[in-house]
């Protein structure tokens, strides 16, 4: 066996004011800010998070433990995987994959792992196998592909999991082979799509943690690069409470400034603090609903007994509901995906109303504000264009994995509803054994996932779009500032306001620059590997229609009919 791997120790970095003062006390300018790991010089680099890349064998590792049954083969393939049966034991626990240990996760899931996860998904495999090489004789009422479909569900939700692993970073990744409390219940829990990260309020230290982690990607230490409001407003934000860690006024600030750490950070938490999940839940429960309940309405219809005449076809008929109770799950991804879309888009049109004039409320900010009083960001200001453009860099970082995991949960979602797309083409054209009700549901997945997966796209697309909108605001600002200057000089006037305008006009043609380079050609939002783009549902709409359309022809050309049971025999 292989000697265990050092223990991580980034996973458990928490920023603290110790550490903003220690670097602020380094600065000898503002710039030296973005610069974090010249300022820190005697930190080792690999005490900084660094920008997360996918990596495959984490999602090949996942994607065999999720797929291989749990209690047996997933934890035996965990020793050969690992290298330890100490490592292999850890991983087991850490991922649910034979769950025994309430040092590792509480009670009440180790007895819903046993009673429902564990005996479910062999029973699913098990349902599948019967329907496909099962005795024909004892399976007249059975269609195989409605089992097929819902075993699809789990193989789906198995690819998304494995892809959320594919994005953990190398540290979270060793955590998983350590010992409690080295990982928890609960860091699994904040790891969560749809828990910690659907409702980041009820995990302290959540956005705190990803807002450092955001800054170090991009080398930034925003407590020390301060923004310039009027008296009045700086005085009104000086009051308000931030974090423990996120302070208003730092060493680095001057009477009239304000920390940009402690603006963003409260921006971020003014969006993500509200629950945005409860204004979807009709459309999760519908979707559900319809998925579940088509093919039982219609076999109802037509007179078969809708859960088959011996136990065998009972069996298989049970575990393919209970596989359709799994594309809840798939549901509430896909929602998830544009609820976390929405929150980005809230989050930029924030930063980019700032820069606006009159700006934003402070109550927009802050509930306990009352008063009328706007922020604005002025940036006819150097400082302010240099905090600007800054913050905009750690907002568009914030939160990265799951941001990645999120384009990759809508880009698997639209293939399973163009596999369920080829599944019907397949039924139809080859003119295999089936019972309509099975045309019904593939049309209802087909629906229902697609109708998700475009509405997520179309938010992806629309956070994307606010790159191109707030650039065209900085080039028709670097416009107006150059008139502004030319007219200055026409008077013949030396003031320190000219040197001010000329500072600020060179840095905004960087940042804009910046943003076209960055958010627009780089780093841009993607969807299926591609730049979130209205092309791109027009691709996704195109693939489906045309599947379903061609599906629809061979219907005409085939000439199928189905019996009075609703069954087509070839």
């Amino acid at each position: 066996m292989t000697t265990e791997k050092p223990k991580s120790i980034l996973y458990d970095r928490k920023a603290s004011r110790e550490e903003n003062d220690l670097i602020i006390s380094r600065l000898d300018s503002t710039y030296q800010a973005a610069k974090l790991r010249n300022t820190l010089y005697d930190k080792p680099p690999e005490e900084f998070h660094t920008p997360v890349e996918f990596s495959w064998p984490a999602f090949w590792k996942t994607f065999i433990y999720e797929n291989l049954p749990p209690v047996i083969f997933s934890p035996i393939a965990a020793i050969f995987l690992e290298g330890s049966f100490s490592r292999a034991w850890h991983v087991s626990q850490n991922r649910g994959l034979c769950t025994v240990s309430t040092q590792h996760a509480p009670l009440a899931n180790i007895i819903v792992s046993w009673l429902v996860i564990y005996p479910g998904s062999w029973m699913i495999t098990i349902a599948l196998l019967l329907a496909h090489f099962g005795d024909s004789s004892l399976l007249k009422n059975i269609d195989s592909f409605q089992i097929t479909l819902a075993y699809l569900c789990l193989f789906t939700r198995r690819l998304i999991i494995s892809a959320k692993y594919g994005f953990f970073r190398p540290e979270e990744l060793e955590k998983l082979c350590h010992p409690a409390p080295e990982w928890s219940a609960n860091k699994t829990e904040r790891k969560f799509i749809g828990r910690g990260w659907s409702n980041p309020e009820q995990y302290p230290g959540l956005i705190e943690n990803e807002m450092t982690s955001a800054m170090d990607e991009n080398d930034i230490c925003l407590h020390g690069i301060p923004i310039q409001f009027d008296e009045k407003t700086s005085d009104i934000l000086s009051q308000k409470e931030g974090s423990e860690i996120f302070t208003p006024k730092t060493s680095a600030t001057q009477k009239e400034e304000i920390s940009s750490a402690f603006l963003l950070f409260n921006i971020i938490r003014s969006v993500y603090k509200k629950n945005f999940v409860p204004p979807y839940n009709p459309i999760l429960y519908l979707t559900m609903f319809l998925i579940i309940f088509t093919p039982m309405v219609v076999k109802f219809s037509y007179g078969v007994n809708i859960f088959g005449t011996n136990p065998l076809e009972t069996f298989i008929t049970v575990m393919s509901i209970t596989g359709f109770i799994i594309c809840f799950q798939l549901f509430f991804f896909g929602l998830v995906c544009a609820i976390d879309f929405d929150r980005r888009i809230e989050t930029t049109n924030k930063l980019g109303d700032l820069v606006k004039y009159p700006g934003i409320k402070i109550s927009s900010l802050f509930e306990n504000h009352e008063d009328e009083n706007k922020i604005f960001i002025n940036l006819q200001k150097r400082i302010n264009v240099f905090g600007w453009m800054n913050i905009r860099n750690v907002l568009r970082s914030f939160g990265e994995t799951y941001l990645y995991r999120i384009e990759s949960y809508t880009s698997i979602l639209v293939f399973y509803s163009l596999l369920c797309v080829a599944i019907l083409n397949l039924i139809v054209w080859t003119e295999m054994r089936h019972h309509i009700s099975s045309v019904y549901l593939i049309v209802a997945i087909i629906t229902c996932i697609s109708g998700i997966s475009i509405y997520s796209i179309f938010k992806a697309i629309k956070l994307q779009s606010l790159s191109q909108k707030h650039r065209d605001f900085i080039r028709n600002e670097i416009f107006i500032i150059e008139e502004e200057i030319s007219e200055i000089k026409e008077k013949d006037v030396n003031d320190s306001k000219l040197e001010d305008l000329k500072a600020a006009k060179d840095l905004l043609l960087q940042v804009d620059e910046n943003i076209n380079f960055k958010e627009l050609i780089y780093k841009p939002t993607t969807i299926m590997g591609y730049s979130a783009n209205p092309g791109v549902i027009g691709s996704v709409l195109g693939l489906v229609l045309t599947g379903c359309l061609f599906a629809v022809q061979g219907f005409v050309s085939t000439g199928i009919e189905y019996d009075a049971s609703g069954w087509f025999n070839f």
